[in-house]
């Protein structure tokens, strides 16, 4: 790889971070480690009710399915606070809501971001081709973020990254032009006094999350439903998030008794985990949305991930 170039996925990187993405960094686009663990998934069943992951499974084992011709991935994060306290929103009054989702929907804060990014990317390569995903497209995202140095995929599934822990949005640049290869990089905005976030404790290595892991069991052992069969393994079929988001129609009896005052997604195995406990959340609302008319709800719904509730 030439110097130019390497110079222009800097000068790309710089723009990520001036948009207001917290992490970047680049993965090769190839078949992902986790391809055949995510279809023996699908294959036991695990999905539930999510049958748009198993019609698109063979999508997922090449991003070729969603640019052809594509080299690398820009791995792109932000945590839940930079994009919840970008602006109010009246969803943060509801109780029962899963922290990422009360604020506005991260999938429009990102997808603004990523115009601009592309906008950028075709300057510095006019003659290659880009595009800009959210967690909609049929990628296995989690692990070309672990190949991009963002993090390492926890017992609870979830990306853990040493500064923001696992609230963060994922998204992805693809591209046709080889990107400066940063796998081995630890690629954080925190060295500009512009985007600096002091909020979350930084554990002093990636490798602190995998000890950690090791010693800890919390996500498995605190979730009421034990819906994280064992490490890196969850369940749809009995995760409170499903129910409570995925799912239309009638709750089983077994997992309605486990509800309590949930209402839109579930927490537990996210704030149980040690990689998250020095990070700032949101205040958590005092209205009972089981309390409101459906017209009202809609209203305070509108613009947040709540509005999918209503599709």
């Amino acid at each position: 790889m030439n110097a130019t170039n390497e110079l222009k996925t800097t000068e790309l990187k710089t723009t990520a971070f001036e948009l207001g993405f917290e992490l970047c960094g680049v993965a090769p686009a190839e078949q992902p480690k986790t391809f055949d663990a995510f279809e023996r998934w699908i294959n036991n069943g695990q999905h539930a009710g999510m049958n748009y992951l198993a019609e698109k499974c063979s999508a997922r084992k090449h991003p070729n399915s969603v640019l052809q011709g594509v080299q690398s991935i820009l791995m792109l994060g932000v945590s839940f606070a930079t994009v919840l306290n970008s602006e109010y929103h009246p969803v943060q009054q509801l109780t029962g809501v899963a922290e990422y989702a009360r604020g506005i929907d991260y999938h429009h804060w990102i997808r603004q971001r990523l115009r601009k990014l592309e906008t950028k990317y075709l300057q510095l390569f006019p003659n290659s081709q880009c595009r800009g995903v959210v967690d909609t497209a049929p990628i296995l995202e989690k692990q070309f973020a672990v190949e991009a140095g963002l993090g390492k995929i926890g017992y609870n599934t979830l990306l853990i990254n040493p500064q923001y822990g696992s609230k963060i949005f994922l998204a992805a640049l693809l591209s046709t032009q080889h990107l400066q290869n940063s796998q081995k990089e630890q690629p954080s905005n925190t060295n500009s006094s512009k985007f600096n976030t002091t909020n979350c404790h930084t554990p002093a290595s990636q490798e602190e999350i995998t000890l950690s892991c090791n010693n800890c069991q919390r996500c498995l052992t605190r979730c009421p439903t034990q819906a994280l069969v064992k490490p890196f393994v969850l369940d749809a079929r009995r995760c409170l998030n499903y129910w409570t988001i995925e799912h239309h129609g009638k709750i089983p009896e077994e997992i309605q008794n486990n509800l309590h005052q949930l209402f839109f997604g579930c927490d537990i195995c996210v704030n149980v985990c040690p990689h998250n406990q020095h990070c700032t959340t949101l205040p958590k609302g005092t209205i009972n949305p089981k309390s409101l008319n459906t017209e009202i709800l809609f209203r305070i719904a509108a613009g947040s991930p709540l509005e999918r509730m209503f599709r």
